[in-house]
């Protein structure tokens, strides 16, 4: 079975998908026009500057998934069977009724506001009607655009944490280091009044030495060449050596290790510090301490806070 993106420049609405599996093909469309320049033909989907980029990401997913379930439970026409929910999901609001569905069947099993409560309150906040301002979905948020040209991102407590403990359990150092705050992990961890030494350093290693074999593992995996990989080990040893000969003398271990080496040596101290700490509460402290800033506002709605701030998104 496979499922493609493509353009059926008859139509305005150009967007279709198209499912086929043993010689049986089914097409039909998404609701939604892609405008000149956001069509990545070699990839077959939309450019990642596109509002829908991430729906549409989720979308395919979330279709070969539909796909096994019905397929698991006898369904002799799943394809037909598949084109006839699009179509249902589709009929009301196009495309914008799949990114709803998606972020709702994604982000709902971790506590997270439905897609509609977001706009709700961001109707409650604004002032404005539906057809008045453009809403984005960004992983477990939400971004608004309105007719004036303002921007604004609403995010939620669950949504964040959610963010965090996804980038602690699968060990994206890359997320971590470009999408959290050391500020924050400096307050909680100085708040906390440290780690000794001889109980934080043994934990390092050993997260060293994981991060390394798993990175050996997966360029093993994908037949890639280990030599430039053995020098980026190299410096991170070096790197590591300066942060343990640094690390009675600093006030701040994680603002030392940012200091050090931003992308590897920061994530991994964040990482270190939440599995001696109790890790949960360090993500309620972290939302806490984002939520509080100048920048954000917090808006109630039917009983759910969201936290909106403007900004050029």
């Amino acid at each position: 079975m496979e499922i493609t993106y493509y353009l059926n420049e008859t139509e305005e609405e150009n967007l279709f998908c198209n499912i086929s599996e043993d010689g049986k093909t089914v097409s039909f469309p998404l609701g939604y026009t892609v405008e000149d320049g956001e069509w990545d033909e070699e990839n077959a989907e939309v450019s990642p500057d596109d509002p829908y980029f991430y729906s549409l990401m989720s979308f395919k997913n979330y279709l070969a998934e539909r796909y096994e379930t019905l397929s698991f439970a006898g369904e002799t026409d799943v394809l037909d069977v598949l084109k006839s929910e699009v179509e249902a999901i589709t009929a009301e609001n196009g495309i914008q009724s799949i990114a709803r569905n998606m972020f709702d069947n994604e982000n709902t099993p971790e506590g997270i506001p439905s897609y509609n409560a977001f706009i709700q309150a961001f109707e409650k906040f604004s002032g404005l009607e539906d057809g008045e301002f453009e809403a984005l979905v960004i992983d477990n948020t939400l971004e608004f655009g309105t007719e004036d040209g303002d921007d604004f991102q609403m995010d939620t407590v669950a949504g964040l944490k959610t963010r965090l403990r996804s980038f602690i359990e699968k060990k994206s150092f890359a997320e971590m280091g470009a999408m959290t705050s050391k500020f924050i992990w400096s307050k909680i961890y100085n708040d906390a009044g440290g780690i000794e030494k001889h109980i934080f350093l043994p934990e390092m290693l050993l997260e060293w030495e994981i991060f390394w074999d798993n990175e050996y593992e997966e360029m093993k995996n994908a037949g890639g060449d280990t030599k430039n990989l053995a020098k980026a080990k190299e410096k991170s040893w070096r790197q590591f050596q300066v942060f343990m000969a640094c690390y009675n003398d600093s006030v701040d271990i994680i603002q030392l290790a940012f200091e050090i080496d931003d992308m590897e040596l920061y994530p991994l101290i964040v990482t270190v510090m939440l599995r001696i700490f109790d890790a949960e509460v360090c993500y309620d402290e972290y939302c806490e301490a984002e939520f509080s800033g100048d920048d954000w506002q917090m808006i109630e709605s039917d009983g759910e806070k969201f936290f909106l701030k403007e900004g050029d998104f």
